[in-house]
């Protein structure tokens, strides 16, 4: 069986919401946030722990010309949400 993507993990979610410039939902109680002002420019990623706490907050560096479902891919990653699946 192939591995879902992150954004795939997302959209299972049923708090999922995606717009050209934004992606958001939960996963496993984990609020994930990704969100830009428009084409060429960065993606501002958050990601919440379930109590609050922030794991990712921040411009993602030479994101410019990735597209949302990279930028989720990086808050995973960044935020390390797979560690231990």
């Amino acid at each position: 069986m192939k591995t879902r993507t992150p954004l795939q993990r997302l959209r299972a979610s049923a708090q999922f919401d995606q717009q050209p410039d934004s992606v958001s939902g939960f996963w496993r109680g984990y609020y994930v946030s990704v969100e830009r002002a428009g084409p060429d420019t960065l993606w501002y990623i958050r990601v919440n722990h379930p109590d609050g706490g922030y794991l990712y907050d921040g411009f993602w560096a030479d994101s410019e010309a990735r597209d949302g479902s990279d930028a989720v891919a990086e808050a995973f990653a960044g935020a390390e949400l797979l560690e231990g699946k």
